[in-house]
């Protein structure tokens, strides 16, 4: 894995070995990580998911199509499949079928070392937040499922009815949760959708980059 910092207006690459120092050079007072991609990998579980829901309703989901567009909201990448499929899809019951379905399939999803490693390094010296995309049962779901649940006070989730990323809503509320000025709240984000977000409620932004 690599991943590139985002900064005052530039970019630099950072290796995952260096988050730590990076923190603590940067004068960074609290950190928020995205979930999904970056705290845990959940793809296959949330694909599955998906599918789960959509064929339930007599309709699939195309792989391709979908890793496209991860960085979306539950809501937003349904309502985009309904646009594409031929008949109707109700949004709302493959909304609350594909959360069940993925629930239920945690037993899949896997720890991303490098966040979490760092994260239970921070653990003793920064207060840290989640903001996700995800709905909350999920997002609790997943970190429970790698043991990192108990490490963060605070998660903000699209269950806040706050905009999805790329908005910075999510990621604005969580720093005011941890209550330290934006400049002084690293962000841990693997998507485009995610890094825009962060960058536009006034953090820096680490994006990490999958191999």
């Amino acid at each position: 894995m690599d991943s590139i910092l985002h900064s005052g207006g530039g970019q630099r690459r950072v290796s995952p070995q260096n988050w730590h120092s990076e923190v603590i050079a940067g004068g960074y007072q609290a950190v928020v990580f995205d979930c999904d991609g970056t705290l845990v990998d959940s793809s296959e579980a949330h694909f599955q998911s998906f599918r789960t829901a959509v064929r339930a309703q007599g309709h699939d989901l195309d792989r391709i199509w979908y890793a496209q567009r991860t960085g979306l909201d539950r809501q937003s990448l349904l309502a985009a499949l309904s646009l594409e499929v031929s008949g109707t899809l109700d949004i709302a019951l493959a909304t609350k079928q594909s959360i069940d379905a993925f629930i239920s399939a945690t037993a899949v999803v896997s720890p991303i070392a490098e966040t979490g490693e760092l994260v239970r390094i921070l653990g003793r010296t920064h207060p840290m937040a989640v903001g996700t995309n995800a709905e909350f049962e999920i997002a609790t779901a997943s970190l429970q499922a790698v043991g990192l649940l108990n490490y963060f006070a605070t998660i903000v989730s699209i269950s806040d009815s706050l905009l999805p990323k790329p908005a910075p809503d999510i990621f604005a509320h969580a720093i005011q949760q941890l209550g330290f000025p934006p400049a002084k709240t690293l962000v841990f984000e693997d998507s485009a959708e995610g890094v825009s977000a962060g960058i536009a409620a006034g953090s820096d932004v680490v994006q990490l980059v999958h191999n």
